[in-house]
């Protein structure tokens, strides 16, 4: 029992520790690629940046597209569970589409590479890739317009087609990694908090 135990420990420091490596590349690979482009980066460059060889990258991961891939689909997973902890609410479809609003800005502001990278590199996917990005942004955008539309129905917003809606509210937030500046007179919180508002204001329904 003793021996098996052992050897469990063993495999789960093992494991913990592949995971971590795991996390170093796809971090540096990041950075690399936000900074400098995709394609001015190669493989040996996000070892270099590590002090490692080439070989333990490879030995992770099988190319330089697939680090790629990793890196654009937490992008989604990342984003995708804020929202869908917002929607879980079941808040007011106007409370909630303000907070989600206001999520994803907050996403964009503490992300920027991640928002870079997504915007600059996806024509560099593959074909079915690139097929899967785009169902994922119409699961993404689904539950925005999912709450939009309750609330058209409840009164709440005006008649616009959701898409539209939607894709400019997501459009307006996604170009604040470009100006954001943490340093700036406002704090990400504030600039997200206005994000929401506009929409908010520009899609009630006025009273008669």
């Amino acid at each position: 029992m003793a021996l098996k135990n052992k050897a469990t420990v063993r495999a789960d420091i093992a494991s913990r520790k592949q995971a971590f490596v795991r996390e170093e590349i796809l971090s540096s690979a990041t950075g690399l690629f936000s900074e400098r482009g995709y394609r001015a980066v190669t493989i040996d460059d996000i070892a270099a940046n590590l002090g490692y060889t080439k070989s333990v990258v490879y030995y992770y991961f099988k190319s330089k597209n697939e680090i790629l891939w990793q890196i654009i689909s937490r992008i989604f997973d990342g984003y995708l569970q804020k929202i869908l902890t917002i929607k879980e609410l079941n808040l007011p479809p106007e409370q909630a589409l303000a907070k989600m609003v206001k999520q994803h800005a907050l996403s964009v502001m503490e992300n920027p590479q991640w928002t870079s990278i997504f915007n600059k590199e996806e024509p560099e996917l593959d074909p079915n890739q690139r097929r899967q990005v785009r169902r994922m942004k119409r699961d993404y955008d689904a539950v925005f317009e999912s709450v939009y539309e309750e609330g058209v129905a409840k009164g709440l917003f005006r008649n616009i087609p959701p898409h539209v809606v939607v894709g400019g509210a997501i459009g307006m937030c996604n170009w604040l990694y470009v100006w954001y500046d943490p340093s700036g007179a406002l704090s990400a919180e504030e600039i997200a908090d206005h994000y929401a508002s506009i929409l908010s204001s520009g899609v009630a329904k006025s009273p008669k």
